[in-house]
């Protein structure tokens, strides 16, 4: 039959011849095979981990046909593939931060894959607790006992993988702005508090320092109340610099600020617009405004507890009051000095002034005249002071001192911190010899210390120079 004519039959004809075709029996035979179904029934989703620990993830996979199979495994972060494995175990290098981490499981029989999604907090490795800045066979360190109790014995040349030469003076830091200043004779560093990597040295911090050395003793660094303003006072000279809320913000601090002065290591942050310094050549405060670079004589109150422009005596010690709610006005606390005794004398105020508080004369207070360190409470009218071995606390309203705690012979405190944020805590430095001890002691409703002992010891640390609270920049 020829195509041109079966084009031309009747339709009911080829619907007849379909519908036969249709009857004939299909020998056909259709097999489905099943798919294995593979699910990750982890409930716990989410991890905390410090940087620098290893983060360890073990999926818990069901499968419905679990013979047979083989798999292929991806951990991704923002795209980037951290491992290949089943189980995750990896270094955590990434900063401070909040991350979601993609799991997929791959069938290699079908293609078929399965995801899972975690969420990991990365907090520093070293967020809070204390330095402890120490040194041993003539070399510095700083150390740092962690809120868990572990101690990093050198995490500044871990981090950097490089020595830091010279003495350690002291160790000062911005909880908040995340970096921290570690003073040695030869040099000055800034590190990252999350993870301790350099940020800079005497290069970038101070350009403009004359002296070969940058500092013969310990300095003292803060920001003003505004955070926009840096201070270093060292060897009686003041360095200032535009800052920030953070490291990336900082500037080069100044060359010296002229004038004939002789700073007492200590800044003390008025308000907004004022910072307070204390000129022991002249035995006077002096103040420098915001975005000024000029250091002034402070104004007169004669009417006063105290003359700010003429105290008349020496200053040797301060440690910080009670901060206002707003965190706009701060009450600080110094020991002054004169041929008749010491004194405790103060400045307080709100966010547009700063006076003088508190001036009275140490009565009462055994050994208060070769007392060496000095601590005040932030909640009680209370100071802690030391000698030798000695542990004592004066109560400013009854001006009176009595001994609560005494070291072993041949121990002598270094140095003594308030935990500034509750006042319950006091942490001393104490050397006995050349081997350095750390304790907590736990402070009660009175001031004194609970059950009239320590309530944690840490012991293996080098001659102990200064004790400073590292805190969370998360």
């Amino acid at each position: 039959m020829h195509l041109k004519y079966f084009l031309k039959l009747s339709p009911v004809f080829i619907l007849i011849m379909l519908a036969f075709a249709a009857c004939k029996k299909d020998n056909q035979s259709f097999k489905y095979d099943q798919i294995n179904d593979i699910k990750i029934t982890d409930a716990i989703t989410a991890f905390t981990v410090p940087q620098l620990d290893s983060l360890i993830i073990t999926p818990t996979l069901a499968q419905t046909m679990p013979e047979g199979d083989s798999f292929t495994y991806s951990w991704t972060i923002d795209s980037t593939t951290i491992a290949k494995t089943k189980n995750l175990r990896i270094k955590v290098t990434l900063s401070p931060g909040t991350y979601s981490i993609i799991y997929r499981v791959t069938s290699n029989k079908n293609g078929i894959y399965t995801l899972k999604r975690y969420t990991i907090t990365v907090n520093g490795v070293y967020p809070d607790g204390w330095y402890v800045l120490n040194s041993r066979d003539g070399k510095g360190k700083a150390s740092l006992i962690r809120t868990d109790d572990v101690i990093f014995d050198n995490p500044m040349e871990v981090a950097n993988n490089k020595t830091y030469p010279g003495k350690p003076l002291a160790l000062y830091n911005f909880g908040k702005g995340g970096f921290f200043y570690y003073f040695t004779d030869q040099n000055v560093y800034r590190f990252n508090m999350n993870d301790w990597l350099e940020l800079g040295d005497r290069s970038s911090i101070l350009p403009g320092l004359a002296t070969p050395l940058p500092f013969k003793t310990a300095p003292a660094f803060i920001m003003n109340t505004s955070k926009f303003e840096q201070y270093i006072v060292a060897d009686g000279s003041l360095y200032v610099g535009v800052s920030g809320t953070n490291s990336e913000n900082l500037k080069p601090l100044s060359q010296r600020i002229p004038g004939n002065y002789d700073l007492f290591p200590g800044v003390f942050p008025g308000n907004f617009n004022t910072t307070y310094f204390y000129n022991n050549a002249t035995m006077s405060f002096m103040q420098m405004g915001i975005l000024s670079r000029v250091l002034e004589q402070s104004p007169a109150t004669p009417s006063r507890p105290f003359d700010m422009a003429n105290v008349g005596k020496k200053m040797i010690a301060y440690d910080r009051g009670v901060t206002t709610l707003s965190q706009e006005g701060i009450e600080w606390y110094y020991i002054m000095e004169d041929n008749n005794g010491r004194y405790l004398m103060s400045l307080t105020g709100d966010s547009d002034n700063s006076f003088p508080g508190v001036n009275q004369k140490m009565t009462n207070s055994p050994e208060i005249g070769s007392a060496t360190n000095f601590a005040t409470s932030s909640i009680l009218k209370q100071l802690y002071y030391t000698v030798g071995n000695k542990v004592y606390l004066y109560d400013m309203l009854a001006n009176a001192a009595r001994l609560i705690y005494t070291f072993p012979s041949g121990y002598v405190i270094k140095d003594i911190e308030m935990l500034r944020s509750t006042s319950k805590q006091l942490v001393i430095g104490v050397n006995n010899g050349a081997a350095g001890e750390v304790y907590y002691f736990s402070i009660n409703g009175q001031g004194e210390f609970s059950n009239g002992t320590y309530t944690k010891k840490f012991t293996g640390f080098g001659e102990i120079i200064q004790i400073a609270p590292a805190r969370q920049n998360l």
